[in-house]
């Protein structure tokens, strides 16, 4: 049987490596500037980048975007 986490987490596979790779760093509840350190780039560059990692997500899901 699958849930909304295993939808989810098939999701996050399907999309390009640095979006799931953000969305994963905020859900384990990591800050933005280590979000940041970790993909290699600048911190203010982590909100944009969780936006549109957020609306792939949704798209791939067959969801409206968030927001």
């Amino acid at each position: 049987m699958s849930g909304p986490e295993d939808s989810r987490a098939e999701a996050l596979r399907r999309l390009p490596a640095v979006y799931s790779l953000v969305l994963r760093l905020r859900d384990a509840g990591l800050p933005e500037h280590v979000i940041a350190e970790r993909v290699g780039v600048e911190p203010e560059t982590v909100g944009p980048m969780l936006v549109v990692a957020e609306a792939k997500l949704a798209a791939v899901r067959g969801e409206d975007a968030p927001g």
